[in-house]
Order: structure tokens, then C-alpha cells, then sequence
């Protein structure tokens, strides 16, 4: 009873203290006293820096969130490896309220745009302290990253809301813009960027930072989208100009790695090392990569551990058992995988089949096919693990071939790993690394031009493009008359897989429902055309009261 009443006492006099306070009209007066307050944080050069900063943490969370990766799974090249309906394995699943559907929207409007606006509106301000070129690149970068995420956006959910400055008041009247009208302002955003922007230099603290290039390459992407979207061909030559000058050198020194470098006493080809750890970047002598966003063991900010890629694209091969009952054992480089995003046979069979052996992109540095019994308390130790199916069921294999009765997921724990997820670990992380994550790299610039060049219907130039790729792979030349849009998807697979947000690609292309249930089991057995888009989250209609936020077709809500 006693603390009771003191507790009715404290609110009291809380109360009252209120009551007192109000009397005075300077009370609700706001005065940004701290010193993170944008009105004294924004006033030099410095100041917007540390803005840019947190828009390169937020670019980096997109990737960060501790489910498979999203834009992988579900597509032609890979499907959930888990039981049950989740990640993009039953589309039936994929409604208004999915929780990935509000962390895309969620991490595009109350993160990325958000900073990238301030930045942008206050950057107006004429009495900030700094030059005309210092003002144009912050700017510039600001721009870079809206437009990267305006481009995430279109890519998911089709036309959306344009916010375009810093919002001061609580908005609830917003409407969707079309496909074009969003292509249009990414264009605006990256043509400006691209034209301000620095030069890369040889500074490897700048590793992690955008650069010209960055906006070149996503800008030969969007005008792609914005020939399909207005079949105005004019736009395919503006996106081979625009890739042109990342591949000329007019925007920096970058090259394909064609030969190795970096930890050279590790077995690999110089493929595999383009993403070995510490080797991502231009600092190791990687000229290849335009943009690559960083991580930090043991650094505060450096989202430790955060790199998801290992965890989601390998196999939970810990499950695999030997004929005596023993584990394959969790160790150094290969982590602990966790089979969220298991590849599809079209990516680890269908695309090989010309030239399975001599493509250096299959070959045993990039792509691990044999996991051996590594328990030396096991009679099978060092020998390679094998399974077979025997009464209908995979079950492991004893050396011979013949069955045991041990069982085998070869959805989830038995299946080849993409090797560019692996690299060193520095401590026990949960299958999770502190490798930086490559965004952007030359090989898929050449990729783009040679998209280009197959829209406008030039397939020499096509095969041209593609075979500067597939010669650094060892790959057999492509024909002209070989090269289509699928051919070129096909590339991009073998090429760019882990890297790419392969869903955004197939969408831009029109093409995300006809690959995937041709290729992909789970999505032939419940995708519908409709799914191609993401439904708008139903939070975001629900709180928009003042205007219709119309859902796309198919999904709930819509009309």
C-alpha cells in the first residue's frame, strides 16, 4: 500500500510540474540544442558527410536482414531449401502484410529516401560553408543512392509514391506514380550524378565510397527499362554510352581481373578471387569492382557479422552423416550454412552443359561439388560423401555405392555450394562473415551494353560484349545467332549469381514469372502471373487516409 501511494504522490507532483510549465508560452518552443539536430549538424561540408555515412550503412542493411536473401529465392536460380511455405518457396504466402514486403518498403521510405532527401533539401541552404564542387558531389551521392533506391522500388512493387524532398509534417494523401513517371526520375537523379560525381582514384580509404562510374552502370540499366517502358529505342543508345564510358576508362581505370592477385598462395583462379576476403576491393588491387559495400570486424558501425550470404546460399551441410552416424564438422572458411536459398538445377546443370568442365565459373575454386567426412573419429574421415536414393528416399552412400538407412535432405544439406559466399572467418559468427559485398563490377557493365545491344537488335555487338566475359571465364565463344535475351540471363546466372538481385533483373525484363516456372519446381507449382510484383504492404495503405494507395492486381485489396 505504501508504494503505491508513493508512486500516486510522484505523479502528482509530475503532474503539477506540468501544470506549471504550460503557464509559460516558451515551454513548447523547440531549440535543436544537440549537436545532432540537422539545423547544427548540416551546416559544412562535415556535417552532410556524416548523413552520406549513415546512407551507406542503410544502402548496406538491405542485404543485412537475417532471412535468405530475397531477391534470389523464388527466382530461376534458386528456391528455399527450408520445409515449409516460407521465403519466396509458396507464392500463395506473398500477401500485403508479408514481412519482407514491409522491410523493402520500410528500408526504402523511412531510410534510404529519407536521408537522401535531407541531404538533398538542405543542401539549399546559402549559408552552409563549402564550394560549389564540394556541394555538387555531396549532392551527387545523395542523388546516386535515391535513385538506387528508387530502382529497387519500381523494380518490386512497379510504380510508387515520389517523395522528393525532406518531409517536415506527417504526409497521409500519397499516390502512386507510373512505372515510366519513377524511371523518369531516376534517370533525372542519375544523370546528374553521373556528371558530378568524382572520378575514381587510388585512395583505398575510399573504398566503399560511389563513384562515377556507380551511376554510369545504373544509369545503362534504367535506360533500358525506359526504352521497354516507352519503346522509345533511343534509350538503348544513350545506355550504351553510358556503359561505354565505365568500359573506355572516361570513367576511372577499371578492368576485368583476368589474371590472379591478392592471396595468390591460396588455391583459386582468378575468378574466385575477385571475392575472397579483404579482396573485394580496390585497396587489394581488385580494379574490377565499381562498388562493394564494407564491413568491419570488431569496428563499431561495421555491422560485424551482418553479411548474410554465407549463412542463406550454402547448404546446412552439418546434417550430412556418414555410413557410421559421424557429422561433417563446421570449420574455418566454409561456416556454418544454413540452406535458405538452395540453387535450382538450372543454375548448377542447365547452364553449364556447353562447357561444364573448361568454365572457370564451375570450376572446383567456384563452386564446391565433393564435401568430404572431415570427423576424425570417423572410419570414413577424408573420404568424400555421397548419397543415392534407395526405396524412393535419398539416403547416404557407403563408399561402394551401396544404400545405408541414414537419410539425406538434398533440398536443404546435400547440394554444390557457391563458393564466392565462403572467405576467412575471423571468429564464430553463425554462418555469417564480415566480407564486403560487391554491388557493382565491370563484367556485369559489359553485360548491360550487351543487353543494349540485343534490344536494338544488334547481336554481333551482343556477342562481342558477352565474349569478353566468357574469354576471362574460359568459356567458349558465343555466335551471333545465338545470342537472345535468355542467352544473356543465362550469362548473368553463371556470371553474377549471389551478386545480383536476380528478382529486380527478371522484372525490369518482364520475364521473373516465365523463367521461374520454367526452372524453379516451387514457383511453377504456385505462381501466378500477378506475382511478378510485390502487393504494397497494407500498412502503408492503411495509413495513407487521406488519398488511395491502390494495391497491386491480384493481390488483396485490389480493385
Amino acid at each position: 500500500m505504501k508504494s503505491n501511494i508513493k508512486v500516486l504522490i510522484q505523479l502528482c507532483f509530475a503532474g503539477l510540474l506540468l501544470v506549471l510549465s504550460g503557464c509559460q508560452e516558451s515551454f513548447l518552443d523547440e531549440k535543436p540544442l544537440d549537436r545532432f539536430s540537422p539545423e547544427n549538424l548540416l551546416s559544412n561540408k562535415a556535417g552532410f558527410e556524416s548523413i552520406l555515412v549513415a546512407l551507406h550503412k542503410n544502402a548496406r542493411d538491405e542485404r543485412t536482414l537475417d532471412r535468405p536473401d530475397q531477391m534470389g529465392t523464388g527466382t530461376d536460380v534458386s528456391t528455399s531449401g527450408v520445409a515449409d511455405g516460407r521465403f519466396m518457396k509458396d507464392y500463395r504466402l506473398v500477401l500485403p502484410n508479408d514481412q519482407i514486403v514491409g522491410y523493402y518498403w520500410d528500408w526504402a521510405y523511412a531510410s534510404m529516401l529519407k536521408n537522401a532527401n535531407l541531404i538533398i533539401t538542405r543542401a539549399e541552404n546559402p549559408e552552409i560553408n563549402w564550394t560549389a564542387e564540394e556541394k555538387n558531389q555531396v549532392v551527387a551521392e545523395a542523388r546516386f543512392f535515391r535513385a538506387f533506391t528508387y530502382n529497387v522500388l519500381v523494380n518490386l512493387f512497379g510504380g510508387v509514391p515520389i517523395v522528393d524532398q525532406e518531409l517536415t509534417a506527417p504526409r497521409f494523401d500519397f499516390t502512386r506514380a507510373s512505372r515510366t513517371e519513377v524511371l523518369q526520375f531516376i534517370q533525372a537523379d542519375l544523370e546528374f550524378a553521373s556528371q558530378n560525381l568524382p572520378l575514381v582514384g587510388s585512395d583505398p580509404t575510399k573504398d566503399g565510397r560511389i563513384f562515377r562510374a556507380a551511376a554510369l552502370h545504373l544509369l545503362s540499366e534504367v535506360y533500358i527499362s525506359l526504352g521497354q517502358a516507352t519503346k522509345d529505342a533511343s534509350f538503348y543508345d544513350k545506355a550504351i554510352a553510358a556503359a561505354t564510358q565505365v568500359l573506355d576508362g572516361s570513367a576511372g581505370a577499371y578492368q576485368l581481373m583476368t589474371k590472379r592477385f591478392g592471396d595468390t598462395s591460396r588455391p583459386g583462379d582468378a575468378f574466385s578471387d575477385l571475392f575472397w576476403t579483404n579482396q573485394q576491393n580496390r585497396g587489394s588491387g581488385n580494379l574490377e569492382t565499381i562498388w562493394a559495400v564494407q564491413y568491419e570486424f570488431l569496428t563499431v558501425g561495421g555491422a560485424e557479422g551482418q553479411n548474410h550470404d554465407l549463412r542463406w546460399w550454402g547448404p546446412q551441410f552439418e546434417n550430412i552423416r556418414s555410413p557410421d552416424n559421424k557429422r561433417i564438422l563446421v570449420s574455418d572458411s566454409i561456416g556454418r550454412s544454413q540452406g535458405g536459398n538452395r540453387p535450382t538445377n538450372y543454375f548448377f546443370y542447365d547452364i553449364w552443359k556447353d562447357n561444364f568442365k573448361n568454365d572457370m565459373r564451375n570450376s572446383h575454386h567456384n563452386i564446391r561439388r565433393v564435401w568430404i567426412y572431415n570427423d576424425k573419429t570417423s572410419e570414413f574421415f577424408g573420404q568424400q560423401a555421397r548419397y543415392t536414393v534407395a526405396n524412393g528416399r535419398a539416403v547416404i552412400a557407403r563408399p561402394d555405392g551401396t544404400p545405408t538407412t541414414i537419410a539425406v535432405d538434398t533440398l536443404r544439406w546435400f547440394y554444390p555450394m557457391i563458393r564466392k559466399i565462403e572467405g576467412q572467418l575471423p571468429a564464430p559468427l553463425s554462418g555469417r562473415t564480415n566480407n564486403d559485398q560487391v554491388r557493382m563490377r565491370l563484367a556485369e557493365t559489359y553485360l548491360l551494353r550487351a543487353e543494349a545491344h540485343i534490344h536494338k537488335g544488334n547481336m554481333a555487338l551482343a556477342a562481342a560484349d558477352l565474349n569478353v566475359v566468357r574469354s576471362r571465364a574460359n568459356a567458349k565463344p558465343v555466335e551471333a545467332a545465338d545470342v537472345s535475351l535468355d542467352y544473356l540471363l543465362d550469362e548473368r546466372a553463371r556470371e553474377l549469381t549471389v551478386e545480383e538481385a536476380r528478382r529486380r533483373t527478371l522484372v525490369r525484363l518482364g520475364k521473373l514469372y516465365e523463367r521461374a516456372t520454367r526452372y524453379n519446381w516451387d514457383a511453377k507449382a504456385t505462381m501466378q502471373p500477378y506475382h511478378e510484383l510485390w502487393p504494397i504492404p497494407q500498412k502503408a495503405i492503411d495509413a495513407n487516409r487521406e488519398a488511395v494507395l491502390e494495391q497491386n492486381p491480384g493481390y488483396p485489396g485490389a480493385k
